[in-house]
């Protein structure tokens, strides 16, 4: 015999109510966050299931990525080297050094530019990493974002529909980075990066946030809390 008789009938839960001790207060089920924080030893490749001291690791990304973002044991340079193909030209390196291992890195161009992107990617949520990156971008400026605005679903972008006329030079720039990360086109080039005179330099640290935001995902964001920290 079951211990409610009222199982599976309209009168089940006003049972269920009567037979609850006084006070009694529910567990409940909302998540608990641990306060443990990783440390850059926690997260050291040779803990990894798929680690090996002869081969390379097989993994196109690593599952850990986040935490070792977080603890400091990627450092922004490695990500750099590995999200442009290990070996940029040295003027595009060059640049990369000045301008973001003199300073923290700032993911943002605005506090604007974050509350308008996190909005809109909630309202999108169903694109993808390399669409989240190209609204990233497109987020960034208002001349831009009020050409974009009504372009937007949640498979992508009409850029066909978008009406450049009148826009920003220096602008230009962030707009074709943000269709080539969305559409894989060859609009701006890493030769194109590397020139001050097509691409200013707080045009270049948004197109290279971009770029790390299109392939490792919102795990990037840690570096500029560690940054800010």
């Amino acid at each position: 015999m079951t211990r409610h008789f009222m199982r599976d009938t309209p009168l089940y839960q006003m049972e269920q109510m009567m037979m609850t001790p006084p006070y009694f207060k529910p567990r409940g089920h909302s998540l608990r966050r641990s306060g443990f924080r990783y440390q850059a030893k926690d997260v050291d490749c040779e803990y990894c299931m798929n680690y090996s001291r002869r081969n390379l690791c097989p993994l196109d990304q690593c599952i850990c990525l986040e935490e070792r973002i977080e603890t400091g044991a990627l450092s922004l340079e490695e990500l750099l080297r590995d999200c442009l193909n290990s070996k940029p030209k040295m003027s595009l390196w060059r640049r990369l050094a000045q301008l973001l291992y003199q300073q923290s890195l700032q993911f943002f161009r605005t506090d604007e530019h974050r509350r308008r992107w996190m909005h809109w990617r909630t309202r999108y949520h169903r694109l993808s990493q390399r669409n989240q990156a190209a609204l990233f971008l497109l987020t960034a400026y208002d001349d831009i974002w009020r050409r974009v605005i009504w372009k937007v679903e949640d498979n992508g972008f009409d850029f066909d529909s978008v009406r450049l006329a009148g826009i920003q030079p220096e602008l230009y720039s962030v707009y074709q980075a943000a269709k080539a990360i969305s559409i894989g086109s060859q609009n701006i080039t890493i030769a194109d990066l590397a020139s001050r005179e097509l691409v200013t330099d707080e045009a270049f640290q948004l197109i290279i946030c971009a770029l790390l935001l299109a392939k490792y995902g919102n795990a990037i964001s840690n570096l500029e809390r560690k940054g800010d920290s």
